[in-house]
């Protein structure tokens, strides 16, 4: 998350007519790093308060003293939680906002994803420490917090992404990151047969900065914007009977609410993932942003469009419009509207209004929303290029990952421990009631639908 200014702001005065629901929005300037090289003014910065690495700073924190604070007095390496009869939460501040790494925009999604990998952590806290009962705490919360990480790395790998863009070179090609050109079975049976990542994949081959120092590109933050996948409503259902507790609108589990069904409706994290797990995300398409976000009402007392934010951060860090991306991207640029549309004369003609006839003026999250899509991907296909070129690269720039792939660093019960779970395997360790869902098949689509949680 970009680090916004506290006394700069955009203030956007709205056009005669509009419906919005104030005369004007008010946006934070996002604030400007320093230059590594004082003579690059070329290429400015925007600072972070997040990491750009696989290190599950959202659950971990991005401090020593927030991760000591999030462990409390919990032992043998694991984090602190607070069970609450059946349910076991994080623990909360005064404000009804959990305790965690990243608790900004919080909703029930990051809710029970926040909680879902705290419970990982510490279950592989408890095997490390059957493992080696000589480790002090502090080893086994080290090799446990590397193996969580790692495993979510995968799991974004191989699970998620090929559910997203659901392609069959695709499905090869992301498992090929991980497992190599010879696959998961060859893989698992005689382990690393070549030093390169074509054969053998990115884990193990050695890490590679490409001549520049890692960190998620703004380009690539433009293309994760995927706020259409979020509905107005989620229905909730019994993971034992799959009978329907309730409807809620996603603003009713938002900020200090999200827990509203489990404390509501008596339900458990179970419940939560099933009910995740069966119902279906927004498509990422054109006039498909949720109203909940286009009219979005803060605890700080924030009253933003994210659809209006989403096309304003780009322009505001210099990302290049549609047609020029393309181009960068050695893409074909698009000549006209109706081309850009996949031939939707409607949407054209609205797009020619407000871009006053020039297709070159496209802003890239527009355009990439008007795309026809690839069979079986969720987006785009320019969001696919760089999508794809960041989820290699953030491996393969990790030593943790791309060079110190080995028993002493993971330990050979860590390293078991990744290469031999999945999502579903997570899920149904803490929750085996959705073992019956999940049975008989891999279930990508319900896998997508739980990650889609995260926002």
């Amino acid at each position: 998350m970009h680090t916004n200014s506290t006394t700069e702001k955009h203030d956007i005065k709205l056009p005669p007519g509009d419906t919005w629901s104030d005369p004007q929005m008010s946006v934070e300037v996002t604030q400007e790093d320093e230059p590594i090289d004082e003579l690059d003014t070329t290429s400015p910065g925007y600072k972070n308060e997040n990491t750009h690495w696989w290190d599950g700073s959202q659950i971990y924190g991005n401090s020593e003293a927030r991760t000591k604070e999030l462990r409390g007095l919990a032992k043998n390496g694991k984090l602190e939680v607070d069970e609450q009869g059946i349910v076991t939460f994080l623990p909360r501040d005064d404000d009804g906002i959990p305790k965690t790494g990243f608790n900004s925009n919080w909703w029930l999604g990051l809710e029970m994803l926040h909680t879902l990998f705290v419970l990982e952590h510490n279950a592989i806290c408890d095997e490390l420490a059957k493992e080696h009962s000589d480790w002090p705490s502090e080893k086994i919360f080290d090799t446990a917090r590397l193996v969580n990480c790692t495993l979510m790395a995968k799991i974004h790998t191989t699970e998620w992404t090929p559910a997203i863009l659901a392609h069959p070179a695709l499905q090869v090609a992301m498992a090929g990151n991980w497992w190599g050109i010879l696959g998961e079975k060859l893989y698992k049976l005689l382990g690393r047969v070549a030093p390169g990542e074509s054969i053998s994949g990115i884990p193990g081959s050695g890490a590679e900065q490409h001549g520049a120092p890692y960190s998620l590109t703004e380009e690539f933050v433009s293309v994760y914007r995927l706020h259409p996948l979020i509905p107005d409503n989620i229905a909730f259902f019994s993971a034992a009977t799959g009978e329907h507790k309730k409807t809620y609108p996603i603003k009713s589990v938002a900020f200090a609410e999200a827990r509203a069904p489990l404390i509501e409706q008596n339900l458990g994290f179970e419940d939560i993932l099933y009910s995740f797990g069966i119902n279906y995300p927004g498509a990422v398409t054109l006039n498909n942003t949720p109203d909940f976000l286009r009219d979005l009402h803060t605890p700080e007392g924030r009253h933003v469009d994210m659809g209006t934010i989403d096309i304003l951060r780009d322009r505001e860090r210099g990302v290049p419009r549609y047609n020029k991306f393309r181009t960068l991207f050695h893409m074909k640029p698009a000549s006209s509207f109706l081309e850009l549309t996949g031939g939707n004369k409607e949407v054209a003609e609205k797009l020619s209004t407000v871009y006053e006839g020039d297709v070159d003026k496209v802003d890239l999250l527009v355009g990439c929303l008007c795309e026809p899509l690839p069979k079986g991907f969720g987006f785009s296909d320019t969001a696919f290029r760089v999508f794809i070129l960041m989820a290699s690269r953030r491996l393969k720039s990790d030593r943790f990952i791309a060079t110190d792939w080995n028993d002493e660093t993971y330990s050979k019960a860590g390293m078991h421990w990744v290469q031999y779970n999945g999502m579903k395997d997570v899920l149904t360790r803490h929750f085996p009631v959705l073992g019956e869902s999940l049975k008989g098949s891999k279930n990508r689509k319900w896998v997508l639908r739980v990650l889609e949680g995260v926002g």
